[in-house]
């Protein structure tokens, strides 16, 4: 099977000035002045371009497709990706994508915009998401939440990992924004990292996924299976990096 993973595109969209409140202020200005040139439009068309004309079976975006979450972002991020949508993608929302409470409520925009993409729900209380793709079943996770300015730390519930391990077989594939592992030379900070990851890493434990694909860093690794963690841990970079 070949499988193609993507994150943290944060497609640039110009946003007008009239159209942001309170936090999404200071995180647009923050993307218009300093993030902005990183994530350029070149790469973003010609990577969505090559994935075009590759032969795949299924393609993981692992979120932050948005910066500041307005509805216009989501607009715009669908157009750009409507090239490589189809019943071969699978896509999560993560923590820029649920920049605000607006962005979540009354109407989620995320799966306004992506519900075809994001399989079924298999939780009234939780996101817990279910997509079969040639034959592999695919779960995914949100991690995220509406934060502090300058906070992008992930959280997952106990209970969406219990969950999770009653409704999958043996092989599954889960794909969560937040790293569950990190390089020694990428250790996150308090303020941007899963807050309970070492819980969570134990709970997956007792019925292991085959992979686990994650964002969130903007670099890119593969973690081997080991002891403690039996399972390839695969993390995208960004748009950032060619």
């Amino acid at each position: 099977m070949k499988i193609i993973h993507i994150s943290d595109l944060h497609f640039p969209t110009q946003i007008p000035i009239f159209k942001l409140r309170g936090k999404s202020i200071i995180g647009y200005a923050n993307y218009f002045l300093r993030r902005r040139k990183k994530h350029a439009l070149g790469l973003i068309h010609s990577l969505i371009s090559e994935i075009s004309n590759m032969e795949y079976d299924v393609l993981i975006i692992s979120g932050d497709l948005t910066n500041v979450a307005v509805e216009e972002e989501f607009k715009s991020a669908k157009e750009w990706l409507l090239p490589i949508l189809d019943d071969r993608t699978f896509i999560i929302p993560v923590n820029h994508d649920r920049y605000k409470k607006e962005s979540i409520h009354p109407e989620p925009l995320f799966e306004k915009y992506f519900e075809p993409y994001i399989g079924e729900s298999l939780s009234e209380k939780f996101y817990l998401r279910r997509k079969i793709i040639s034959g592999k079943t695919l779960i995914g996770w949100d991690s995220n939440k509406p934060l502090p300015i300058a906070k992008a730390n992930g959280f997952i519930p106990e209970e969406v990992v219990v969950e999770t391990q009653k409704i999958t077989g043996d092989e599954y594939i889960l794909v969560c924004h937040h790293p569950i592992w990190n390089p020694g030379q990428y250790v996150e900070s308090n303020g941007h990292k899963m807050v309970n990851r070492k819980l969570i890493t134990t709970l997956i434990n007792k019925k292991p996924p085959m992979l686990y694909f994650h964002g969130h860093s903007h670099s890119n690794w593969i973690k081997k299976p080991g002891i403690q963690i039996p399972y390839h841990v695969i993390n995208s970079a960004s748009s950032t990096r060619p």
